[in-house]
């Protein structure tokens, strides 16, 4: 009676452990961080402009998301999303202006009208601009390709004159 009981416990506990062993995998699985980065274009990026979108990742989640959010999908009516952006991409280049010096006025992004200021980020230099179009641009499925920061500087320049 005692080894059928033992026996009994035995595979109750071995149940509960494989249970307990998958609950413990799936919290320790992929964030909605590395999801995010499986829908990317950084795979067709060369060496530079990966580096260049990883870079663009972290200056992203420092200076963009707040408003933009986490998966470049906006905030309702009030922030235009980034993801599939027929705005951005229709303009890629010329965001760097928008990055550096903020933008005002009404905008049209998939249809929707946006009027809410977009924030300067002055200290940004042309680099970390190009790092960030590089990963908007080629993240949450928009597929620009890598910006340079010779193109940010070319951007910058023609509206300084």
């Amino acid at each position: 009676m005692t080894s059928k009981y033992f026996r009994q416990n035995m595979r109750i506990n071995i149940i509960g452990s494989c249970l307990l062993l998958c609950i413990c995998l799936a919290a320790c699985g992929p964030s909605d961080k590395s999801s995010s980065d499986s829908n990317n274009n950084a795979a067709a990026l060369d060496n530079k402009e990966r580096q260049y979108f990883t870079n663009g990742r972290n200056l992203y989640e420092t200076y963009c998301a707040n408003c933009h959010m986490e998966q470049g999908q906006g905030l309702g009516q009030l922030i235009p999303p980034l993801k599939n952006s027929d705005f951005l991409l229709a303009n890629v280049p010329a965001a760097a202006r928008w990055i550096k010096n903020g933008l005002n006025g009404k905008i049209m992004v998939n249809g929707k009208t946006y009027d809410q200021p977009m924030p300067a980020n002055a200290k940004l230099t042309p680099l970390e601009i190009a790092e960030i179009l590089t990963f908007i641009s080629n993240s949450w499925g928009n597929t620009h390709g890598g910006v340079t920061t010779e193109e940010v500087i070319e951007v910058l320049n023609q509206q300084a004159n």
